[in-house]
């Protein structure tokens, strides 16, 4: 029988989180994070009652101190071996470990550590425990993160000063290997996303210090630039261990303009980087897990690879535990996007195990938000919270209507999440409409064809975040949805976005308005404009007008701003998405749709995903060919909606 370590449900993902959060390091300093994080119990119980065919034996071992009760008797050191007669026992095991993630595995003829046991983090509340499938050997536990490595070289190495600069070619996220240092060395490694970064070495951002070693194998971090400003760095052997996770690619895109082609190219690459133990930020500067940044992760995730294990840890850790006293990240949209990630995470996937055994929490978490609304029912910034929206202009003050659009589509999330569950959700949807009317009241212009960000404070500012949050809500009706394109999204009067987290969903919501051809322009000329600087990987923000190195500061930081930002994907989704087609359409894509938009290309192929499946679509000179893997698809084109067929070639003439 096959074991594997278990450990409580959930403490997995909290342990990794502790441990990732704490590796962040700005100007040779330690920075955690500044909001709450919640932690691993330290005892638990586990419990399992077995039946025996025959005699046979087991072995505890753990990481952590406790013992084993075997048939409620004699109790064993973990490691001892217990023998047994034929029949049911029950086995039960306490470990304590205050440091690290208390687990357990079974070293037995007959009965296996897995899912099937329960545990208790020693109340009287057992649930089934948490496992993976890459832990199955005893001497490989679970406080070490599968990672994968690949040893990489630098792509050309430079005399620079006294030193020498090297250059790996791209972006990458890896430990760095000095080989044929001299004993009583001692150096300074600078490392830059850009060259200017390396070379600065009084304000590059990362930089390690080495001491009295033949060879040395420093911390793993983001760079694509290395600077050993010493001149014993000619003598020096360079190399780069990458550390990745291995998640295959299923998506693909491809059309006659390779702008966009590398621009998609590009995005799954950033997004690779950025997919490790759960969806970061960024790989250089905060290396934390954002639930707003998430958000966009799991879409792009269903778009690349869906995976659901990296969407299942994330969600996990920013939930963490009940009772809440902090937003998600301290930051209030980011309560509202982890509770729609969950739903959409369950529509994706349909996994509702994991929905039920979450949605407490989710509760939880939508109790808190709630209990902090002021008396008009509206999302306002308290003591310890922050009203982020994006990096931008917008006037929050009072009731921000971003917020209450976010919070309605928490609300129409949860009753979605309780109806999966076999629940009654309709409190749910009643607050939902109650507070959609009282937002179209309140902060709807009809003359303006437009949502103004806040009326508390006099201001009757109308900018495009709050209007993009209208739309991909469904807090603006149809009538209101045509104004806000007309009025807002195509009028250059307002001020434009210029990071692509926001810059994604305005494309977002123009794509679901059917203004693809717009779409592309913005691929070309946003995420394109950062490709003919050389950006290897997208960045965080993006402003056409800035020069040379000031794309590069960023938080009063001359290179304080990430070169390499998961929120910069987007374009991975709206291509597979939009151009492609591929729609799921309810959960677990037990079906799904297939409607293709050229917007103004001429050929587009590529592949979506579709939770263990996958979709080929193709189109050129007015042909198109479509392919699929799974049951219950159907082709859109018009009015049209023809049937696609598992492993079948479908192949429509559409001119």
């Amino acid at each position: 029988m096959q074991s594997k370590w278990i450990w409580y449900r959930g403490d997995y993902e909290i342990y990794h989180g502790l441990k990732l959060h704490e590796r962040r390091y700005e100007f040779g300093v330690n920075i955690p994070p500044f909001w709450s994080q919640p932690a691993v119990y330290p005892t638990v119980t586990f419990t399992k009652t077995f039946e025996a065919k025959a005699e046979g034996y087991v072995k505890i071992i753990a990481c952590g101190n406790g013992y084993v009760n075997f048939d409620g008797g004699k109790k064993y050191r973990m490691g001892d071996d217990i023998f047994f007669s034929e029949g049911t026992h029950t086995i039960n095991v306490t470990v304590n470990e205050y440091r690290d993630l208390p687990c357990i595995y079974a070293v037995s003829d007959t009965v296996a550590t897995d899912r099937s046991w329960l545990v208790s983090d020693n109340t009287c509340e057992f649930i089934n425990a948490g496992d993976n499938p890459a832990y199955t050997d005893p001497d490989v536990t679970p406080l070490q993160f599968p990672f994968s490595y690949r040893r990489i070289m630098p792509q050309s190495l430079t005399q620079y000063g006294e030193g020498m600069m090297y250059d790996f070619g791209s972006e990458t996220f890896a430990e760095l290997m000095i080989e044929n240092a001299i004993d009583t060395a001692e150096l300074t490694v600078y490392f830059g996303e850009s060259e200017e970064e390396a070379a600065d070495i009084k304000n590059a951002y990362l930089f390690e210090k080495c001491e009295g070693m033949m060879s040395y194998r420093l911390s793993a971090r983001a760079f694509r630039y290395v600077y050993i400003p010493d001149k014993l760095a000619a003598s020096l052997k360079i190399s780069a261990y990458y550390e990745y996770l291995p998640l295959e690619d299923i998506g693909s895109f491809e059309c006659e303009d390779k702008l966009i082609n590398d621009v998609w190219k590009t995005c799954a690459y950033t997004f690779h980087l950025c997919s490790r133990e759960f969806f970061l930020d960024g790989i250089k500067r905060d290396r934390w897990v954002w639930s707003g940044d998430a958000y966009q992760s799991y879409m792009i995730n269903n778009y690349l690879f869906h995976d659901n294990d990296i969407t299942r840890r994330t969600i996990t850790l920013l939930l963490g535990k009940p009772p809440y006293k902090q937003h998600i990240n301290s930051i209030n949209d980011y309560s509202a996007y982890l509770i729609c990630g969950v739903y959409d995470y369950y529509f994706s996937s349909g996994d509702i195990d994991f929905v039920k055994f979450i949605l407490p929490r989710v509760k939880a978490l939508y109790d808190f938000i709630i209990s902090r609304l002021d008396g008009r029912g509206y999302v306002v910034q308290r003591p310890g919270d922050w009203i982020f929206i994006d990096w931008a202009d917008i006037d929050k003050n009072g009731a921000a209507a971003g917020e209450q659009m976010l919070l309605y589509k928490a609300m129409t999330s949860m009753y979605k999440l309780c109806e999966a569950c076999g629940e009654d959700g309709s409190a749910y949807t009643e607050q939902a409409e109650l507070l959609k009317n009282n937002i179209n009241r309140d902060f709807w212009r009809t003359d303006r064809g437009a949502y103004v960000d806040s009326f508390d404070s006099g201001l009757e500012r109308v900018g495009r975040h709050t209007n993009v949050l209208a739309l991909m809500t469904g807090v603006a009706d149809e009538e209101k949805k045509d104004a806000i394109i007309e009025k807002v999204l195509k009028n250059d009067g307002i001020p434009h976005i210029t990071t692509p987290y926001f810059g994604f969903y305005e494309l977002d919501a123009l794509c679901e308005c059917g203004e693809f051809e717009y779409a592309t322009q913005q691929i070309r000329s946003y995420w394109g404009g950062m490709l003919k600087l050389g950006a290897t990987s997208i960045w965080e923000q993006y402003l056409p007008n800035e020069q040379g190195a000031e794309h590069y500061a960023m938080y009063g930081m001359k290179y304080g701003r990430s070169l390499c930002h998961a929120w910069g994907a987007g374009p991975v989704y709206l291509l597979g998405r939009y151009y492609l087609g591929v729609k799921v359409t309810s959960p677990g894509a037990k079906t799904f749709e297939v409607r293709p938009q050229t917007g103004g290309l001429e050929k587009i192929m590529g592949t979506v995903p579709l939770n263990g499946g996958y979709v080929y679509v193709e189109y050129e000179n007015g042909t198109l060919k479509v392919y699929t893997d799974k049951s219950g698809g159907t082709l859109v084109i018009g009015n049209k909606r023809l049937a696609l067929k598992k492993d079948e070639n479908l192949i429509v003439n559409i001119k």
